[in-house]
């Protein structure tokens, strides 16, 4: 009874993302990269009691691109979970979406099509760049 209306409907909108079939967005290569693996088992230790084992599940180990019908990677996805920068390799913050966006949106009308859309048609959307992992980011790698 506790928890702000705003962490109770990115909660529920997060879970209904799963129950919809994304995959938590913070395990993908791109993101995983950024992160400093001992700060990051100091940290799950401190905050949630996680061993070295669970870290590497639950934080380290990336997503099999190949495995993925995706996105470009995107840290403002509600099925991004926000990661302090003390825990990355650049100190930046991995941001965690709050709501759901437009790549949620997006992504959904491609594994959801309307009734009477083609499945067949391959949809090309634009993604604003404020969607993606900038480029200097990824330049850090």
């Amino acid at each position: 009874m506790n928890t702000p209306d705003s962490e109770y409907k990115r909660v529920v909108r997060h879970e209904t993302g799963h129950t919809l079939g994304f995959p938590h967005e913070h395990m993908r290569k791109a993101l995983v990269a950024l992160i400093d693996p001992q700060k990051a088992y100091e940290y799950f230790l401190r905050t949630q009691g996680w061993d070295k084992q669970t870290v590497d599940q639950q934080v380290l180990t990336a997503l099999d691109e190949s495995s993925l019908m995706g996105t470009p990677v995107d840290q403002d996805s509600i099925m991004c979970y926000q990661l302090p920068g003390s825990i990355t390799k650049n100190g930046q913050p991995i941001r965690g979406g709050t709501d759901i966006n437009q790549t949620d949106y997006g992504f959904a009308g491609r594994i959801y099509p309307k009734p009477g859309q083609d499945l067949m048609v391959e949809q090309h959307e634009e993604w604003e760049p404020s969607e993606d992992i900038r480029e200097p980011v990824m330049a850090a790698l």
